[in-house]
C-alpha cells in the first residue's frame, strides 16, 4: 500500500478506522499501517511506539491508534447505489413451489424452453424495486461502508458519468439522506452524490472522517447539515457551513470543540453543539453574531462560568429565543444571574443535571444554622432558577409557566433573600444585594421583606448570630402526616421532626415538608390548630350529636366548657384553625409565645397531616 492511502478509511471486522500511517516500524519487518480507530477503545496507543512517534491522532483519546499489516483483509466497500440497493430492494428468497389441493406440486413463475422448466428472471419483480426505490424520500444508508459513486477507492469524479447520473435516475425524489459512518473521504465524494438529488434538504455525515474541503464545491438546497463526531475543527466546521448556501441547521455535536473561534453563516438559525469541551459561555461570542440565530444546544458540555468582562462584552440577538443548558458544569447562582442579560430574547430555557442542584437551596449563612441542608428537590430548582429571570421566560426544562408558579417563585426567592440579609451584618448588603440583580425589581413587584438584623460582629469583627435573636432559636416542629386508605379509614400517622431556625418563613417551612414526604411544592396547605377553641353552630352541634346517639354517655375531657360556663351538653368547640399562608414573616416571632404542643396540619388531595410545635 503506497503514501497515497493516507487518510483513506477501512473496514476491519466490521470496526471503521482511517489510515494515518504507513511504513516500517522501529524493531520489526516489513510495512505497517497505522491507523486511528472510530471507537479509541479499541487501540493500544496515540500514534507513538517504544518513545517513538509515528503518526498523530486526532481523537484526545490516549487509545485511538494501533498498527496492522496492509495484507490485514478489509471489509469491501460499497458504492452509494449498490447500499441504496441492498437496504431497500432486497427481499428473501421465496419458495417456487407450492403443493396444491390435491397434494401434487406446481411451479410459479416458471417458463419452459426446449421441454425444460426453467425460473423466470423476474423482470417484473425488478420493475416493481425500481419503482419503490423512485418513491424513496427518507434514506438511511449509515454504517453501509459507502465509499462514493463507485465501490472503489479509486473514485470517478466526472459529475456527468454514467454512474452519477443512473444515481438521479434510480431514487430522484429524496429529501433527507443519512451517510454516517462509512468510508466517504472526500468531499467531491459527497457531492457527487447529493448533486444528484435535486430535492434534498437534510443530510447526515456523523461519523465520517473527511479530509479538508476541496474548492469549487457548492452544495445547493440542503438546509440541514449534521457532522456529528466527525472530529472537525471549528474553522473546518464553519468552512463547510460556508458551501451550503441555504443551511439553517447546524448540528456539530461530539467534536472535541473548545471554542467558536470564527463566525458561521448569517443563514443558520438553529446551532446544536452537544457534548463537546466547552467550559464558558464567552467561547460562544462568535455566535452571538448570528442575526437569525433562534435556538442554540450546548448540553452536555463542561460550562462553568461566563467570563464577560467590560473590554469585550457580547450579547445575543433577540432573535435567540430558546437555549439548552442541561448536563454542563453549573455550580454557581451568578452564571444564571448573567444569562438573561447575555440572552435577552429568551423565552425557552432547559438547564436541569447541573451540580448546582445537587446544593441545599439556603444561602450558605442561613445553611450554616439549619439543621436540614439536604440538595434542593426539583420543584425547589424550578422556582429559584426562574424567578432568577424576567417573565419573558415562558417555558423551563419543558414545563410552560403558569403565573402561579411565577408568583411562588418569586415571593419564595424574596423571602430567602430577604433571610440573608437578616443573617448577615449591615456592611455586607451591597455585597449580598449584587449577587441578587432582580432584588429592587421583585420588591416593587411584591412587598420588601423586614429584614430584621440577627448577625453583628465580635471584637475580632467576625460575623456571629445574636444569641437572643430569632434566628439563634431552633423551632422544633414534629410533622405528622395522615394518609387516607382510600376505603373510608385513615392509615397510620407518618411522623418526622425537626429543628427549624426561626428565621425560616412559611415558603421554607412548605419546601421542608415537601422533600420529608415526597410533596409536590406547594401543592398542599398547612393549617394550624391552635390551642384556642371557637364554638360551633347550635344547628351543627346538634347534627353531630346525632351521630353520637349510639354513645352511652360524652366524655368529660371531649369538649371543654364554653367561655361562659356552659357545660359540654349545651355547646360545642372546636379548635381555632390557622391558614399558614405564604410569607415572608419569620415563624420564630409566628411562635415566639407559644408553649406546649401545637397541632399543624397538612392537607393534600386525599391526604392530610399534621404538624406539631414546642
Amino acid at each position: 500500500m503506497s503514501s497515497s492511502s493516507l487518510g483513506q478509511r477501512r473496514s476491519f471486522d466490521g470496526h471503521l478506522c482511517t489510515v494515518r500511517y504507513v511504513g516500517t516500524v522501529q524493531g520489526t519487518t516489513g510495512d505497517w499501517l497505522g491507523v486511528e480507530w472510530d471507537d479509541a477503545t479499541r487501540g493500544k496507543h496515540s500514534g507513538e511506539h517504544k518513545g517513538i512517534r509515528y503518526f498523530s491522532c486526532k481523537s484526545n483519546q490516549l487509545t485511538a491508534g494501533s498498527f496492522v499489516r496492509p495484507s490485514r483483509p478489509s471489509d469491501k466497500p460499497r458504492s452509494f447505489l449498490e447500499a441504496l440497493r441492498e437496504k431497500y430492494a432486497s427481499e428473501p428468497v421465496q419458495n417456487a413451489s407450492s403443493n396444491d389441493l390435491t397434494g401434487s406440486t406446481t411451479q410459479k413463475n416458471a417458463i419452459e424452453i426446449s421441454g425444460k422448466v426453467v425460473e423466470e428472471v423476474g423482470f417484473d419483480r425488478i420493475r416493481r424495486q425500481l419503482a419503490e426505490l423512485q418513491e424513496l424520500r427518507i434514506v438511511l444508508l449509515d454504517g453501509l461502508r459507502i465509499v462514493g459513486v463507485l465501490p472503489s477507492y479509486e473514485q470517478d469524479h466526472d459529475p456527468d458519468s454514467n454512474a452519477a447520473q443512473q444515481i438521479g435516475l434510480t431514487c430522484p425524489k429524496i429529501i433527507e439522506l443519512d451517510l454516517g459512518r462509512s468510508l466517504l473521504t472526500h468531499w467531491r465524494d459527497v457531492w457527487q452524490i447529493c448533486n444528484q438529488l435535486k430535492h434534498l434538504k437534510r443530510l447526515r455525515l456523523n461519523g465520517n472522517r473527511l479530509q479538508p474541503l476541496e474548492d469549487n464545491l457548492v452544495f445547493e438546497g440542503i438546509t440541514e447539515l449534521h457532522l456529528e463526531e466527525t472530529l472537525l475543527s471549528w474553522n473546518e466546521i464553519a468552512a463547510v457551513a460556508s458551501r451550503f448556501p441555504g443551511l439553517t441547521s447546524l448540528t456539530a455535536s461530539a467534536n472535541q470543540l473548545t471554542e467558536t473561534s470564527c463566525e458561521l453563516p448569517s443563514t443558520i438559525t438553529t446551532l446544536t453543539l452537544e457534548h463537546n469541551e466547552i467550559t464558558s459561555i464567552s467561547a460562544l461570542r462568535h455566535l452571538s453574531a448570528l442575526p437569525n440565530l433562534e435556538h442554540l444546544s450546548v448540553r452536555g458540555n463542561s460550562i462553568s462560568t461566563v467570563i464577560q468582562d467590560t473590554t469585550s462584552k457580547f450579547q445575543f440577538p433577540p432573535t435567540l429565543r430558546s437555549l439548552d443548558l442541561s448536563r454542563n458544569n453549573i455550580g454557581s447562582w451568578s452564571i444564571l444571574n448573567e444569562l438573561p442579560t447575555v440572552f435577552p430574547g429568551l423565552t425557552t430555557l432547559r438547564i436541569s443535571g447541573n451540580p448546582l442542584f445537587d446544593q441545599s437551596p439556603l444561602p450558605p449563612s442561613i445553611t450554616a444554622a439549619a439543621s436540614d441542608s439536604k440538595p434542593m428537590t426539583i420543584d425547589e430548582a424550578f422556582m429559584l432558577t426562574l424567578s432568577r429571570f424576567p417573565s419573558t421566560l415562558t417555558t423551563l426544562n419543558y414545563s410552560t409557566i403558569s403565573p402561579q408558579d411565577r408568583l411562588n417563585a418569586e415571593m419564595y426567592y424574596l423571602s430567602l433573600i430577604g433571610k440573608e440579609l437578616s443573617a448577615t451584618t449591615e456592611a455586607e448588603e451591597p455585597a449580598i444585594l449584587a449577587t441578587h440583580p432582580r432584588y429592587s425589581e421583585l420588591c416593587n413587584l411584591y412587598v420588601e421583606p423586614t429584614i430584621t438584623r440577627t448577625a453583628v460582629s465580635d471584637a475580632s469583627g467576625t460575623r456571629v448570630i445574636h444569641p437572643r435573636s430569632v434566628a439563634a432559636r431552633l423551632v422544633k416542629m414534629a410533622f405528622r402526616l395522615v394518609q387516607d386508605s382510600g376505603n373510608g379509614e385513615s392509615c397510620h400517622d407518618r411522623v418526622q421532626i425537626k429543628e427549624i431556625p426561626g428565621s425560616f418563613d412559611t415558603y421554607q417551612v412548605k419546601a421542608l415538608v415537601s422533600r420529608l414526604f415526597g410533596l409536590p411544592a406547594f401543592g398542599f396547605r398547612l393549617i394550624w390548630e391552635t390551642d384556642e377553641w371557637d364554638p360551633i353552630e347550635k344547628e351543627a352541634a346538634d347534627e353531630a350529636a346525632d351521630w353520637d346517639e349510639s354513645d352511652d354517655e360524652v366524655q368529660p375531657d371531649s369538649t371543654p366548657a364554653g367561655p361562659d360556663g356552659d357545660s359540654p351538653d349545651e355547646r360545642r368547640f372546636v379548635r381555632r384553625e390557622v391558614n399558614l399562608v405564604e410569607s415572608t414573616r419569620d415563624i420564630g416571632f409566628l411562635f415566639q409565645d407559644q408553649v406546649g404542643d401545637i397541632r399543624v396540619r397538612v392537607e393534600c388531595d386525599h391526604s392530610a397531616a399534621k404538624v406539631g410545635l414546642s
